[in-house]
């Protein structure tokens, strides 16, 4: 009777299994444990048998995420060489580099033979084709010539490895590698369209596995170019977009990566791989603000203090130098400086459309003592505007040279009192308001908005007096954006701002 009850109740058991279609739940410790139990079993059956050849010296074993260097041939079940990079064997005399669990993942018996190697050992090893290049974690392309059905026997030498605390795995495809020579503390990168000066020099790697041990096949002190321009190869764009200003790397890069540039001789022959070594010099941050070039922010002199932490992202008072010139006939028509450049700066409130909407937008993203170069198209300079210099024709292309000199830092108005948001979401009502009087919708409906949504997010009122300043505040934004709308001619959303009002 007790086996019959067992089974009823494990029958049962399934039944609600199978209709509720109960899955296994793992998360990645256990996805981790269980693969390496698979691998464990995997070896224990023979997937990777391994000899030594010759023996190595040093006790640093590669560890996951370590760039290595090595030597390798590969030859089929009945030992015909089928690919090598041993030069007396045929092969290029390159080693190749890889990134133990990162990148262009080798076949994983590759990367279980080299856990317990050191430099300079020589192992041979035999691998099933589950653990070669049929295995899911290898993204490498085998060569040539070998099957992905077959065993393969290995012939490995580990060169040299570099620390993953240094290495990173960079690049679109994730097959360019990177070793850190020397850090910065800055943590900005360029990226198109920004305007970039490097120290470069590129070699083919050396047959030592130590990287700079070959001589350059190239070298140049400086090199400028603009991100994106085409003119510099793709591969080293993709290396720059990963460094930060002052930094020193050596990057291990496909050779298809670095040829048919202008900028770059292509290497003097074929290896897979070719090695740049870079310092990036400096770099002038250039921002396409509207994103189809008719604002661009093109940085001159850094300022103090880091992007975007330190820059006046949030409406504040200002204090800029200025001078502007009309693009096609040079002639300036504004600086702030005077003709004895001793004048005091602008000060001013952002968000009020008190300057047009270029240099607005682009002075937010700013440090103090920042200097850079804005270029606008005509929509967003002084057409339109009342203040458009005299002698300026409407659709005028205009730069101007900007400086942040200082900010009034905004606090955090989320967490403040309910008082102080009270006060502060009145303040915007006014600045609105005085936007509106001059004319000036845009400014105005931001301001509103703000102060809106400032007073609609206190939740934390105290007294009968603060519901009702705040919702004071809120009524006027409400009456003012239908006003807006009703000036712009929406007469629909100006009607519903009413209906909100009347709520």
């Amino acid at each position: 009777m007790a086996v019959q009850a067992l089974q009823a109740y494990v029958n049962e058991m399934q039944k609600r299994i199978d209709d509720n279609d109960y899955e296994p739940q793992f998360d990645d410790k256990d996805e981790k444990k269980d693969k390496e139990l698979r691998e464990s079993e995997d070896l224990h059956h023979g997937a990777v048998l391994k000899g030594t050849v010759e023996q190595g010296a040093g006790t640093r074993h590669p560890q996951e995420g370590d760039l290595v260097y090595v030597h390798i041939s590969i030859r089929s079940p009945s030992g015909q060489l089928l690919h090598s990079t041993w030069l007396e064997e045929g092969g290029s005399g390159v080693p190749m580099a890889l990134v133990l669990g990162r990148g262009v993942r080798a076949p994983r018996g590759w990367e279980l033979g080299l856990q317990d190697m050191v430099c300079q050992q020589r192992c041979q090893l035999t691998i099933k084709p589950e653990y070669g290049y049929k295995h899911k974690d290898c993204h490498m392309t085998p060569p040539k010539g070998v099957s992905i059905d077959e065993p393969m026997h290995v012939d490995i030498k580990l060169l040299e490895i570099y620390s993953k605390d240094d290495v990173r795995v960079v690049g679109t495809n994730e097959n360019i590698y990177k070793t850190i020579k020397q850090r910065s503390e800055s943590w900005e990168s360029p990226r198109e369209p920004y305007e970039v000066e490097v120290s470069c020099s590129a070699r083919v790697p050396a047959p030592s596995g130590q990287q700079g041990d070959s001589t350059p096949y190239f070298v140049a002190p400086s090199l400028k170019f603009t991100m994106g321009s085409g003119t510099a190869p793709s591969g080293l764009e993709e290396a720059l977009s990963s460094m930060t200003q002052r930094e020193k790397a050596v990057f291990s890069c496909p050779t298809e990566y670095v040829r048919g540039s202008s900028l770059l001789p292509d290497p003097p022959h074929q290896p897979d791989r070719v090695e740049l070594d870079l310092h990036l010099l400096r770099f002038s941050q250039v921002r396409d603000m509207t994103g189809n070039g008719e604002v661009m922010k093109r940085r001159i002199k850094e300022g103090t203090g880091q992007f975007p932490m330190d820059c006046p992202m949030a409406d504040s008072r200002l204090q800029i130098h200025y001078r502007g010139y009309v693009v096609n006939t040079g002639q300036e028509f504004v600086n702030t400086r005077g003709a004895d450049s001793n004048a005091q700066p602008l000060e001013f409130d952002s968000g009020m459309g008190i300057l047009p909407e270029a240099i607005d937008m682009t002075v937010r993203l700013m440090t103090p003592g920042e200097v850079a170069l804005i270029t606008s198209a005509s929509q967003y300079a002084y057409d339109g505007r009342p203040d458009r210099p005299p002698g300026m024709p409407e659709g005028a292309k205009v730069e101007w040279e900007v400086e942040l000199i200082s900010f009034q830092k905004q606090p955090d108005w989320e967490r403040a009192e309910p008082d102080a948001k009270i006060k502060h979401a009145g303040e915007l009502k006014d600045q609105g308001n005085l936007a509106f009087k001059a004319g000036r919708l845009k400014p105005a409906r931001s301001k509103y908005t703000k102060a809106l949504r400032l007073a609609d997010r206190i939740f934390d009122l105290e007294t009968e007096e603060q519901a009702e300043a705040a919702s004071s505040v809120k009524t006027a934004c409400l009456v003012n954006l239908a006003n807006c709308a009703q000036r712009e001619q929406h007469f629909g959303e100006a009607l519903d701002w009413c209906n909100k009002a009347l709520m």
